[in-house]
């Protein structure tokens, strides 16, 4: 059986945190943190909005794997919790079942942390009627807070799913034809997608001419003509963890103001790369992005610049004018380079970094994008 030294993720600093928090227990309900704490994603919570799981983790105690019996085989196999109780579904409410652990473990009357921007407020409702003296408060911040500093094994998952549905962008563009239209381009990459290791595609957007200039369209019958701009942003699960990869090509020779604006844009995406360095926040590499885009003419708005990633696709830190969060050795993001005009065209570019005591490292690194790539 696995122990939590097996885990991809810093179970061990999630421990840690548990045992510092003001909570007696804390409640991992999301598929993410479920996923994070037990090292075992169970799909259909995804689907299955009422098919509930949950992590019961007290402090100085094994943690207990609440979840429904259709699934507890595979979790038995996969995760390193040993302690599981399972609910019938239909029978037994899963809140009945963990409010019986939590009454079992001596935690009817305790503090608890749990998920409430995910647990829906008739679960809670349910967990309070049986056992009316619990107290429940929000801990999403502590999850969030350990999952920011990503693991060696998480860095690595994330460069394969990076690189992976680089490669297959790289593969869709080279094969490009004039007048196939958008919804050829989405099958083949997310045909590519597949092929290079990633288990469902997460999301996929590619667009050619007039629609680039939205910035996540669904494909339609548009039909790729010469000279025009295709963008993709797109990204797979790579074991549960996500990529998101932007890049631009063009149908023939980009014409002399692409390329400048496409140097300037790269001038721009360079310059905020360089300041992912321990103690900067995505504050000032939100305020550096305005101050750039505006030297070069370049119209920026919008809300965010990048964003770290992992078993979510945005997570903190954000590259926003919200964000004093200070960068540590350990931490990724990816940096968000794109200019759009509505319904005419655009242009985009996004990597994922790791921040380092020694400087910014990039680990989307198999397709170069320094120049507009050429169908």
């Amino acid at each position: 059986m696995k122990s939590f030294q097996d885990a991809i993720g810093d179970v061990a600093g999630l421990k840690a945190a548990i045992e510092a928090s003001p909570y007696d227990a804390v409640i991992a309900v999301s598929p993410e943190n479920v996923r994070y704490a037990g090292d075992a994603m169970i799909a259909t919570q995804r689907s299955i909005r009422d098919r509930l799981a949950m992590i019961i983790w007290p402090k100085g105690r094994d943690p207990v794997f609440v979840l429904c019996q259709v699934e507890e085989g595979y979790i038995r196999q996969q995760s390193w919790i040993s302690d599981i109780r399972s609910y019938k579904e239909f029978v037994t409410k899963p809140t009945r079942l963990a409010a019986d652990v939590l009454q079992e473990l001596g935690l009817d009357s305790a503090r608890i942390g749990c998920e409430l921007e995910y647990l829906a407020a008739e679960y809670v409702r349910e967990l309070t009627d049986a056992l009316p003296n619990l107290k429940i408060e929000a801990c999403d911040n502590l999850f969030r807070k350990v999952r920011m500093r990503k693991t060696e094994k998480e860095r690595d998952l994330l460069q394969k799913g990076f690189r992976g549905t680089e490669k297959a962008m790289l593969a869709t563009y080279a094969t490009v034809t004039v007048g196939e239209d958008e919804w050829s381009l989405v099958r083949r990459l997310a045909d590519h997608i597949l092929l290079s290791g990633a288990e469902d595609v997460a999301f996929n957007h590619i667009n050619a001419g007039p629609n680039t200039g939205y910035p996540h369209a669904g494909p339609s019958g548009y039909r790729v003509e010469k000279g025009d701009i295709v963008k993709a942003d797109s990204g797979g699960h790579y074991n549960d963890y996500l990529s998101n990869v932007g890049r631009t090509a063009k149908v023939g020779k980009p014409s002399t103001d692409e390329v400048e604006m496409w140097k300037r844009l790269r001038e721009i995406h360079h310059s905020i790369i360089d300041m992912l360095r321990p103690g900067n926040s995505g504050r000032q590499l939100f305020e550096e992005a305005t101050r750039l885009h505006e030297k070069h003419g370049i119209p920026f708005p919008y809300a965010h610049n990048g964003h770290s990633i992992g078993l979510e696709g945005h997570e903190r830190p954000m590259i926003n004018p919200y964000e004093d969060i200070a960068y540590e050795p350990g931490m990724v993001s990816t940096v968000e380079t794109r200019v759009r005009w509505v319904g005419k065209k655009g242009l985009h570019m996004e990597d994922l970094v790791a921040i380092t005591d020694s400087g910014p490292v990039l680990l989307s690194d198999a397709f170069d994008n320094e120049e507009i790539f050429v169908i």
